[in-house]
């Protein structure tokens, strides 16, 4: 054969050729790889399967919800600013004093005349012996003084503005508290939302386990002859019902966990939930009474309004009152210029000519009054504003309080119902089943049975989850979460 005559030193060759082509590709595929790890480091270490959620139990959600959310760091920012303004308010109390010097190359000619006040000082003060001439030669002049000044009495006014200032603070305390029950009851609302949606996948795979064995009765009766085809096609697509209805179940939670981690102030993160003690009734009895509405946070919220409000009236009042001041200053001043009885000092850099002055004023805004009757008329309609807000507020409170007491006992009957439910929705299933195996039946009664006893499933799951939330719904309404958390700690520690 061929091969036998191959000469030794080709074989050799073709060997230590092939050899060479395994190494290069080696080296190239390594090359590309390390490259595409390089611009792409998931390429090829892409997870197996995602990261273990971390756990938390309802109460620590709520504990880290207070803790990260940003809504929270605002508002207590918010009282630590009103804190500041009124710190701002009382030193209206405080006298002024200020210091001024000043080393000028000034022209010296002078002119009687007025000149009226200025916004900005264009035109600037000028002193000395009138001249009848203009002249731009210059010479040095100094000014340094001090001015010492106190409004001693004002009628109200800057008491008032600390009064409103403090009121502004009670106003951003009452806001605290709002926003922490907002948050603490929304974190524990999508906690439980989590756990009624995971209850509901377990149900639904109940379901689809209970129709894949129903859908292996149905086959076997077709194949044999027993019952129609359309019999295979109707539990083919019931199969397929509880298969969709699982997929979406599995949806809704993790829509749920996205809202619950956004809820903590952990968006992104892949949390999990201890739903172990909210599958039975609280072990300890929750009282749903009617709540003082008057202590909710909200309502503390808008009386703190209405004040603020109200401060703001009395500080218009105060402000078409007269003012009361003590003023003192001392000065000096120099001048380069030359007189007949005396010569400058230092060319006029150093001042040297001292005066000093002390003495009361009192200035009243009298044609203020229509405009500050117009300011007062503004605040007095925004005091009714918030005064009908704070009796929208109670009107909302009353209902939401209405509510949740309803559903509390709602869920309680519910639950109370459902295991009879699961009972009798099993006991037909199964008759109904055995019934279609013996021929007394069609497949449609045997499909409604697998949808009751579904719908069932489904119900049951939530019931207990349902009395936990409703419980929740009425703590937020009386304005307290303490009750539910007690409820909780001891459902937690007694799972």
């Amino acid at each position: 054969m061929f091969l036998n005559k191959t000469p030794i030193g080709l074989a050799s060759a073709a060997h230590w050729a092939l050899t060479f082509a395994i190494l290069i590709a080696f080296i190239f595929e390594g090359t590309v790889a390390d490259a595409l790890t390089r611009d792409n480091p998931g390429a090829l270490s892409a997870p197996l399967r995602e990261p273990m959620p971390q756990i938390y139990s309802l109460k620590a959600a709520m504990d880290t919800a207070l803790k990260n959310y940003p809504t929270i760091r605002y508002a207590k920012a918010k009282v630590l600013q009103t804190d500041a303004g009124i710190t701002l308010a009382r030193t209206a109390y405080l006298p002024t004093f200020e210091t001024l010097v000043q080393e000028l190359r000034t022209t010296n000619n002078v002119i009687a005349g007025s000149i009226f006040p200025q916004v900005i000082d264009t035109i600037p003060i000028q002193t000395g012996q009138e001249t009848s001439s203009s002249s731009f030669r210059s010479k040095f002049a100094s000014d340094a003084g001090a001015n010492f000044s106190w409004e001693l009495y004002d009628f109200g006014l800057r008491h008032s503005n600390v009064m409103l200032s403090k009121a502004d603070r009670m106003q951003a305390g009452a806001q605290v508290r709002l926003t922490e029950l907002d948050v603490a009851s929304g974190a524990a609302e999508k906690y439980l939302e989590t756990v009624a949606n995971k209850e509901t996948i377990r149900a639904q795979k109940a379901t689809v386990e209970r129709m894949e064995a129903y859908n292996l009765v149905v086959h076997t009766q077709v194949n044999k002859g027993l019952r129609p085809g359309v019999d295979a096609s109707r539990a083919d697509a019931d199969l397929s019902f509880a298969k969709i209805a699982l997929i979406e179940a599995e949806r809704d939670t993790d829509l749920a966990r996205v809202d619950l981690s956004e809820a903590m102030g952990l968006a992104g993160a892949f949390v999990g939930v201890d739903d172990t003690p909210w599958v039975k009734r609280p072990t300890k009895v929750f009282t749903d009474a009617a709540a003082d509405l008057d202590t909710h946070p909200l309502a503390i919220l808008r009386v703190a309004e209405v004040s603020t409000a109200r401060a703001q009236v009395n500080v218009v009042d105060k402000t078409w009152r007269p003012h009361i001041y003590f003023h003192s200053a001392i000065w000096g001043r120099g001048s380069g210029l030359r007189t007949d009885n005396e010569h400058p000092v230092a060319d006029g850099t150093i001042p040297q000519v001292a005066n000093w002055v002390a003495g009361f004023s009192a200035s009243f805004p009298v044609l203020d009054y229509f405009e500050v009757q117009a300011k007062r008329r503004m605040a007095a309609h925004n005091e009714q504003a918030q005064q009908a807000s704070y009796d929208l507020a109670i009107q909302i409170l009353t209902q939401k309080d209405a509510r949740a007491r309803v559903l509390l006992d709602n869920a309680r009957r519910i639950a109370d119902e459902t295991p009879v439910l699961i009972k009798a929705a099993k006991d037909n299933e199964t008759k109904a089943l055995a019934r279609y195996r013996t021929g007394l039946c069609n497949i449609v009664e045997v499909a409604e049975a697998e949808q009751i006893l579904a719908r069932a499933q489904v119900t049951d799951a939530v019931a207990q989850v349902r009395v936990w939330r409703s419980i929740l719904a009425v703590a937020y309404a009386k304005g307290d979460l303490r009750p539910f958390i007690n409820l909780v700690v001891s459902a937690e520690a007694n799972p």
